[in-house]
């Protein structure tokens, strides 16, 4: 995976990454988890802020979990 590539199957972490404006590149599944995918410049550097208590806004982010919760249950 580059530098620009990201997966992570936590939805909080991709919630973070889909706020700090990195587009979904796709999912996929194994077996009863999913991986999301994101693509960007520098998204496994800025990834490691949300573990690092970088900031985004509220807001934002219960929309993008909200989206994220979506994009995984769609068939």
């Amino acid at each position: 995976m580059s530098e620009s590539q990201y997966s992570t199957q936590n939805l909080y972490e991709a919630a973070f990454c889909l706020c700090k404006g990195f587009k979904l590149a796709g999912k996929r599944r194994e077996g009863a988890k999913v991986v999301i995918l994101f693509e960007g410049e520098n998204v496994q550097q800025e990834a490691l802020g949300f573990y690092n208590g970088s900031k985004v806004p509220a807001k934002d982010y219960a929309d993008s979990y909200r989206t994220l919760k979506d994009f995984i249950f769609e068939r």
